[in-house]
């Protein structure tokens, strides 16, 4: 019995290690806010392996949705963030944040 409550406390206590991650913010890049216009904004999310492997387009792929949400493709006061979610330093889920003003 007493071995059986061993596992079974280790194998909560993993599984809550292993949802709970922690979130980094890595980098930003932020503009002035202001300006006339309609506000945009999009998001981009992929997954990246033991910190080695990360995503390339993440932070292109936001980009690129925000400039599609504008029917003239003109831009302005762009801010963006990516934010990196950990989980055990094995998997991690990277997330770009994009907004701007479409003129």
């Amino acid at each position: 019995m007493g071995r059986f409550r061993s596992w079974l406390i280790a194998a909560v206590a993993a599984a809550a290690l292993s949802l709970s991650g922690c979130i980094f913010m890595r980098s930003s890049s932020i503009s002035d806010s202001a300006g006339k216009g309609n506000p945009i904004s999009a998001q981009a999310s992929d997954m990246g392996y033991l910190v080695l492997i990360p995503p390339g387009n993440v932070t292109q792929m936001a980009a690129d949705q925000l400039v599609n949400q504008c029917a003239s493709g003109k831009v302005t006061n762009v801010q963006t963030e990516l934010t990196v979610r950990d989980f055990l330093s094995i998997v991690q889920q990277y997330e770009s944040s994009a907004n701007g003003v479409c003129m």
